[in-house]
C-alpha cells in the first residue's frame, strides 16, 4: 500500500503535503536562469531580447505541451504522466549543466517547460479529484502556492551559482528533482476520471470556449502571470542596474538574489490571502481590486529607479506581494466553474494561455529594453514595466464580468 492509498477518497493532509513537497523539489531548477540572468548575459554576450528568450522559453515549452498532456486527464489518471514528466524535469536540469551556448540551453529549458506541463496541472487534477467546494479551493490554493515556494527556493540556488558556478546549481537541482520523483511515486493518487468512457473528443475545446466564466478566468490568469514577469523574471537585472558599482560586491549580490527570492516567495501568502478573501467576499470583487492595485504597483515600478537604492529594495518587495495576489483564487475559481466532464481540457487551455502570456510577457520585456536603450536607461525600464501594468488592466476588465462568488452560483 502506497502513501496515496485510496484512489477514490479525498486526499488526506499527509498526502497533500507530500505531493506539495514533490512539486517543490521538482521546481528546484525553475528560477535559476532569472536568478543568474546577468551572468548568462555576460558569459554568452546576450542581448536583452536573447535573455528574454532564455528566461521565457520554459514557459513556451509549457505552453506547447500542456494542452495535450492535461487534456488527456479527462480520460486517463494523471499519475503516470506526472511521474514521467518529473523524471524529464530532473534530466533537463542535468542537461542544462552541460550547455556552453544559448541554443542548446534553449532546448533544455524548453524541455523543462514540457516536463512542468506534465506535472503542474495534472498534479492539481489528481490532488483535487473527488473534492468539491471551498475544500477543493483551499487544496488548490496550497498546491498552487507550493509552486511559488518551489520557484522561490529555486531562486536561492542563484547563490550556489555565484559561489560554485551555475552548472553546480543545475546539478543540485537535478538531484533534488530526482528526490521529488520518489516522493510522488509514493504519494500521488491514481484517481479515476469521469470521462474515461466518454466518447467526446479528447481535445474538443468548444464546450470550454462556450463557458463565459471560464473565458474570463483564462484571460485573468494570463493577465496575472504577464503582470508579474517584470518583478519575477527581470528583478535581478533591474536591481543590478540600480545598484550600479555596488552590484560587484559579493554581499550586495547576495542581497539582490535574496530580494528576488523573497519576491517569488511572497506569492505564497499573497495567493493564500487572495484566495481566502475571494472565498469570503467574492472572486469578482477581490480579483478586480488586486488587478487595479497591481497595475499601479507593478506597471509603475520602473519609475522607482529614480529613488534611493534602499527604497527600491523595499518597494520591490511590496509590489511583488501585490502583483501575485490573483494566482490561487483564479485557479480555484476555474475549477469551480468548469464542467466536470471537460475539466482536463479546461485547465489545459487555462494553463496553456497563462504560461503563453508568461513567455510573451518576458520576451516583450526584453525587446522593450533593447528598443529604448537597454538596461542602463531608466526610460527603458519604465516602459518595460509599463507593459506589465497594461496586462493587469486587461485582467481587471475580464474579471469584472464574473459573478460575485463563483463558489455560490
Amino acid at each position: 500500500m502506497t502513501l496515496a492509498q485510496s484512489a477514490t477518497a479525498a486526499p488526506s493532509t499527509p498526502v497533500v503535503a507530500a505531493i506539495c513537497a514533490a512539486e517543490i523539489l521538482g521546481l528546484a531548477g525553475f528560477s535559476i536562469v532569472p536568478a543568474l540572468l546577468p551572468q548568462f548575459i555576460e558569459a554568452w554576450s546576450l542581448t536583452n531580447t536573447q535573455a528574454g528568450w532564455l528566461a521565457g522559453i520554459t514557459s513556451a515549452g509549457y505552453m506547447l505541451a500542456v494542452i495535450p498532456l492535461v487534456g488527456m486527464t479527462d480520460r486517463r489518471p494523471a499519475r503516470q504522466r506526472y511521474l514521467v514528466s518529473s523524471v524529464l524535469s530532473a534530466l533537463s536540469c542535468l542537461g542544462m549543466a552541460l550547455c556552453d551556448s544559448l541554443l542548446p540551453a534553449l532546448g533544455f529549458r524548453a524541455l523543462a517547460g514540457i516536463a512542468m506541463a506534465g506535472m503542474y496541472m495534472p498534479g492539481l487534477r489528481a490532488i483535487t479529484h473527488g473534492v468539491e467546494g471551498a475544500t477543493r479551493a483551499r487544496i488548490a490554493a496550497w498546491y498552487t502556492s507550493s509552486f511559488t515556494i518551489g520557484a522561490s527556493l529555486s531562486f536561492l540556488f542563484g547563490r550556489v551559482g555565484t559561489l560554485l558556478g551555475w552548472r553546480s546549481a543545475f546539478v543540485i537541482a537535478g538531484i533534488l528533482g530526482a528526490a521529488g520523483v520518489f516522493i510522488a511515486l509514493a504519494a500521488l493518487p491514481g484517481g479515476d476520471t469521469e470521462g474515461e468512457d466518454d466518447p467526446q473528443p479528447r481535445l474538443d475545446f468548444r464546450p470550454v470556449l462556450a463557458n463565459g466564466h471560464v473565458l474570463a478566468l483564462i484571460v485573468g490568469y494570463a493577465a496575472a502571470i504577464w503582470g508579474c514577469v517584470g518583478l519575477r523574471q527581470w528583478i535581478v537585472v533591474f536591481l543590478t542596474f540600480r545598484a550600479g558599482d555596488q552590484a560587484a560586491d559579493p554581499a550586495q549580490a547576495w542581497i539582490i538574489l535574496a530580494v528576488g527570492a523573497v519576491i517569488n516567495f511572497l506569492g505564497v501568502p499573497a495567493g493564500l490571502i487572495g484566495n481566502e478573501l475571494s472565498v469570503r467576499y467574492g472572486l469578482r470583487t477581490i480579483a478586480t481590486l488586486v488587478f487595479v492595485l497591481s497595475a499601479f504597483a507593478g506597471g509603475l515600478f520602473g519609475l522607482t529607479g529614480m529613488l534611493p537604492y534602499i527604497a527600491v529594495l523595499g518597494l520591490s518587495v511590496i509590489a511583488g506581494f501585490i502583483v501575485q495576489g490573483n494566482f490561487s483564487n483564479l485557479t480555484s475559481g476555474v475549477l469551480a466553474v468548469a464542467a466536470p466532464r471537460y475539466l482536463g481540457a479546461t485547465i489545459g487551455l487555462y494553463s496553456c494561455i497563462g504560461f503563453g502570456a508568461s513567455f510573451l510577457g518576458t520576451l516583450l520585456f526584453g525587446v522593450t529594453l533593447d528598443l529604448f536603450g537597454g538596461t542602463s536607461q531608466l526610460a527603458a525600464w519604465a516602459l518595460s514595466f509599463g507593459t506589465c501594468g497594461l496586462a493587469c488592466l486587461a485582467g481587471a476588465a475580464a474579471t469584472i464580468f464574473l459573478p460575485r462568488n463563483v463558489w455560490q452560483r
